[in-house]
């Protein structure tokens, strides 16, 4: 049965020991990792003390990735986790890294999606519908969607949403005709998720105001 035959340190990393098994270098992993996985001289090299080292592997990398990540650009929770799998990481070790750094006040999906919701809305409003599509896209579940939602928009309907954005778009179509400037006016709410009853009032408003 091969063994550990060697534990030594990384030449370039102290940090890091090289586990030599039948003195062949089989992996190299941080020092800590040795009293997790109960790694010692002498010890068998079983094929489960393989897979063991392998999963771990899998989680150090699994988590090194996901930092540098998040170190770029917010992510939720699911979509980091799947944003992992396309990586190349185990479902499950995605999973459970993500919760881990969740749990660690790495990852918020409330604070996610708000920060999304401000970004998505900065410059035309959008319906709470549409919201909703969006966050659901990047994982967002309903609860933190919803709570998200209710805080950025407050008690703003969705008919004055509509007018809002109806009175900058019609802004941009002052030299069409009113048949042309109507169509096109709904159709830009209806893409941002306002019904067409919702976006026809907009319409009416939006002239109104600039009446």
């Amino acid at each position: 049965m091969p063994e550990i035959t060697a534990i030594e340190p990384l030449e370039d990393d102290p940090n890091y020991r090289v586990v030599y098994v039948d003195n062949n270098p089989e992996v190299t992993l941080p020092t800590s990792a040795l009293d997790q996985l109960g790694l010692v001289l002498s010890q068998e090299w079983t094929e489960e003390v393989a897979t063991q080292v392998a999963l771990f592997n899998q989680f150090d990398e699994a988590k090194s990735m996901g930092l540098n990540l998040i170190s770029r650009k917010a992510w939720g929770v699911k979509e980091l986790a799947a944003r992992l799998v396309k990586r190349g990481i185990d479902k499950y070790v995605a999973t459970m890294i993500t919760e881990q750094l969740e749990g660690d006040g790495w990852l918020d999906d409330y604070k996610y999606a708000s920060a999304r919701i401000r970004e998505w809305t900065r410059i035309e409003p959008a319906s709470r519908l549409w919201l909703r599509m969006k966050l659901r896209e990047r994982y967002v579940g309903s609860d933190h969607a919803e709570q998200a939602i209710n805080e950025e928009l407050g008690d703003t309907s969705e008919q004055d949403l509509a007018t809002a954005l109806a009175v900058l778009r019609l802004a941009k179509v002052s030299n069409c005709d009113e048949n042309t400037a109507r169509r096109r006016v709904i159709s830009a709410l209806s893409r941002r998720g306002f019904p067409t009853d919702v976006g026809a009032e907009a319409f009416r408003r939006a002239q109104s105001e600039n009446a």
